[in-house]
């Protein structure tokens, strides 16, 4: 081994940009991942609220026997 050899290979290992592009798309994956299932997690707590309103009313509705007059107005 020649001398000197040892440095310019770690040279090279730190400032080799070969695998930055894989990187970046590897992060600005999981950000978009991380993004999806934030949205999603609110997506499904305003359904999951919008059905317990809907099970409330028509459990109300059956309870009582008849439903509000104004349901079925446009």
């Amino acid at each position: 081994m020649k001398p000197g050899r040892g440095t310019a290979s770690i040279r090279n290992l730190v400032f080799d940009e070969g695998g930055q592009a894989i990187t970046e798309y590897i992060l600005l994956l999981s950000i978009c991942v991380v993004g999806a299932a934030a949205l999603m997690r609110g997506i499904i707590q305003a359904i999951d609220k919008g059905i317990l309103r809907l099970g409330g009313q028509l459990e109300k509705d059956l309870r009582t026997g008849r439903a509000p007059i104004d349901i079925w107005k446009n």
